[in-house]
């Protein structure tokens, strides 16, 4: 049972189509372009909730500056824009210290102290009553072009004053001494109500953010859940318009998951997509902007983990696109066989096959569990992995940043801070393991569905072919010959049959000799594959389709009735309807005396494939459809086959009447139904063998004899 479960194109290796490809994506793109202005405004909102996050990490550090650091955030910031102006590297100190002097401890080749002689273990001095905290804080903010530069020689003790040029301040150093200008001016006096502040900022910035990723995800998830309700509706119309020809060899059932399971995969891997694979690599690049920031090497983290992870996502990638394709394949099986199971019910019961099809259901669900427990596996391997190597690396990085604490190349605030942006690195990293699953299970769906969209449809265009009007001379079928697709044997074979306007022309012969394909063939639900079919002297090849078919009001073998009411099923197709012309189609087709014992009468809701009607209510409901529509071609295929005899007595009498000024085809096996016919057609094995009156076949066509005698007479007593 279990390879059964597969079609065809499963089967055949799929190890180029496994891989993501950019054709797949553009798809992806093509199916929400038309819904831009939601996307855009969901991916601008998303990038600003992420800056807004960034923020929020950045905000970290002068917390800690405020908790961990004696020399506090504006002492800090002080520090940092001295060094940038003046190209040295000094100690931090207190802000309440009222130290005059303190060690360069480095300066930059060819930066302004340079320049002026300043060597390492200088001590730089604050001028007059100054302290080196106020000091820093004049330069650090000083408009001036030009200060004197007081500095103690190490060597011979001599204190020297030089004029020097202060840099300009950098993006950096704005950026800096911007964020300290939105704290209160008397922040750095008081450490506590500075730490309240930048929490009650970091809060506001938090919500903010939020607020922006609700918005994102709300205007992300419009324009897909849109672009899925386009999708549907293109793929339910193009479906629609496939020949008839297409659903002999796909599975209806396979079909019908396309439109559910497939597109509900799509959807996913598109709210996926453009949330979490657009939001959390977004996020990632944020960070690691604001660890360059703080320092350049965090990157070494990045440069371990990478190359490990697209590996990870490539290799997992490939078998979770293989084997949601034939989980796919396998919801088509479920479907079809759960409907083909709960629509025959009844001959389930009467030959107690419950446990036969218990079984057959249990054989799809193990193959259904198996490509599940694949999957379950694939997505359990990825985050562990993932969040694995990022702890390694994540390790390395804490030691390494450990060590340059020891080393006092940076203080314990920039080490914490450091921890927090390293920890907030790989965070959109692990969430992307489960990104990238889902978009290449939604892929797989997306083959499906345009296995579809690319198979070539009927003719659609109004303008394409020679529009009909309603019959004025004759039919002609010539030397016409059909093989089904996939049979072994032709159905039809060498068809010459002509039938004039306004004459009613029986079919007959045993099952399976070509009545049915016969009358499709005319309404073009397939094309013959020699031969051709003549309406007025034209090929119906060359005709207009919609007119063609608007030409033909059809009682088919099965009685389709539709989920809805009577009038909707009577005027099926129609767009204008009197409910007086109701009412008299339904009287003509003797539907009119049970549609009125209905609760609702006309307006009654039938169930689905009209369950609470009988089998005979259901054949004059359809007949009903096919007087209403009142085309000038009307072809009954067994239409009277499960009406009692006093209702077919009463439709025989409207057929009759109804078939006077129009063509007609009927396919009977009762006698009764085709004794009116002016021709009988006698079909045999794909071959018409002869055809007449009544009495001249019954005389001279042995087949037809024999047919009277036993199916069609049985069948009329």
């Amino acid at each position: 049972m279990g390879p059964e479960l597969l079609s065809v194109d499963a089967r055949k290796p799929k190890s180029k189509d496994s891989a993501f490809r950019y054709a797949e994506l553009r798809r992806l793109f093509s199916l929400i372009w038309p819904f831009r202005n939601s996307l855009i405004l969901g991916l601008c909102a998303t990038l600003i909730y992420i800056s807004l996050h960034t923020f929020s990490l950045a905000a970290a550090f002068p917390v800690f500056k405020v908790m961990l650091d004696k020399e506090g955030l504006d002492g800090w910031i002080n520090r940092e824009v001295v060094s940038s102006r003046l190209g040295i590297d000094i100690a931090p100190i207190d802000v309440g210290d009222d130290t005059k002097e303190i060690v360069v401890s480095h300066v930059q080749d060819g930066s302004v102290a340079d320049i002026a002689g300043v060597l390492p273990l200088d001590m730089w001095i604050a001028p007059d009553s100054q302290t080196m905290a106020e000091y820093q804080h004049f330069t650090a903010r000083s408009t001036k072009e030009k200060i004197a530069l007081h500095i103690k020689s190490a060597e011979t003790g001599e204190l020297r004053v030089k004029t020097v040029s202060l840099r300009a301040l950098d993006w950096k150093t704005h950026a800096m001494l911007w964020g300290r200008g939105l704290l209160p001016e008397n922040a750095s006096q008081s450490p506590l109500d500075l730490l309240k502040y930048i929490l009650i900022v970091l809060i506001i910035v938090v919500v903010l953010a939020n607020v922006f990723r609700y918005f994102g995800e709300i205007w992300i998830a419009s324009a897909v859940l849109r672009s899925m309700m386009s999708l549907r509706a293109t793929l339910y119309a193009h479906t629609l318009h496939l020949p008839v020809s297409y659903f002999s060899e796909q599975s209806t059932s396979d079909t019908v998951t396309r439109f559910i399971q497939d597109i509900q995969e799509v959807q996913r891997g598109m709210l996926t997509l453009f949330g979490k694979f657009i939001r959390e690599p977004l996020r990632a690049i944020f960070i690691l902007a604001l660890a360059f920031v703080f320092d350049w090497r965090i990157t070494l983290a990045m440069v371990f983990v990478a190359p490990l992870t697209v590996v990870i996502f490539w290799a997992v990638g490939r078998s979770v696109k293989k084997s949601n394709r034939k989980l796919l394949q396998a919801y088509g099986k479920m479907i079809g066989a759960l409907t083909t199971c709960f629509q025959n019910l009844r001959v389930v019961k009467a030959y107690t096959a419950e446990d036969y099809e218990h079984d057959r259901l249990r054989l799809v669900d193990r193959y259904m569990f198996r490509q599940q427990l694949k999957l379950a596996k694939l997505q359990a391997f990825t985050s562990p992995m993932i969040e694995t190597l990022a702890v390694i690396a994540g390790s390395f990085a804490t030691v390494w940043l450990a060590s340059r604490v020891v080393s006092q190349e940076i203080d314990t605030s920039r080490f914490a801070a450091l921890g927090v942006i390293l920890a907030s690195l790989f965070d959109p990293l692990r969430k992307l393991t489960d990104v990238y699953v889902r978009v290449q299970r939604s892929t797989a769906g997306l083959e499906r569905i345009f296995q579809i969209l690319n198979q070539p449809i009927e003719q659609q265009s109004d303008d394409a072919g020679a529009r009909l009007k309603p019959l004025a001379k004759s039919i002609d079928f010539v030397e016409v010959s059909f093989t089904y697709p996939g049979a072994d044997r032709p159905s039809l074979r060498d068809i010459n049959l002509s039938i004039t306007q306004g004459e009613t022309v029986a079919l007959v012969g045993p099952n399976g000799c070509g009545k049915t394909t016969l009358v499709s063939l005319l309404s073009r639900f397939f094309d013959p594959d020699e031969g051709k079919i003549l309406y007025d002297g034209l090929d119906i090849q060359e005709a207009n389709l919609r007119t063609l078919r608007e030409q033909v009001s059809l009682v088919s073998q099965d009685a389709i009735v539709f989920e809805g009411t009577p009038v909707e099923n009577i005027t099926y197709g129609s767009i204008n309807s009197a409910m007086g012309e109701v009412e008299k189609a339904a009287q003509r087709a003797h539907a009119d005396e049970f549609i009125s014992r209905l609760p609702g009468a006309y307006s009654a809701t039938l169930g689905e494939r009209g369950t609470t009607l009988s089998g005979g209510q259901r054949q004059r409901l359809a007949i009903a459809r096919a007087i209403f529509r009142n085309a000038p071609l009307l072809i009954f295929d067994e239409a009277t086959s499960q009406i009692d005899a006093e209702s077919e007595l009463e439709i025989q009498q409207a057929l009759r009447e109804y078939a006077l000024e129009r063509t007609t085809i009927i396919i009977a096996h009762r006698l009764s139904t085709i004794q009116f016919a002016s021709r009988i057609v006698v079909m045999n094995e794909g071959h018409i063998i002869d055809s007449g009156t009544h009495d001249v076949l019954f005389e001279r066509c042995p087949l037809y004899r024999t047919l009277c005698e036993t199916q069609l007479v049985s069948a009329s007593t």
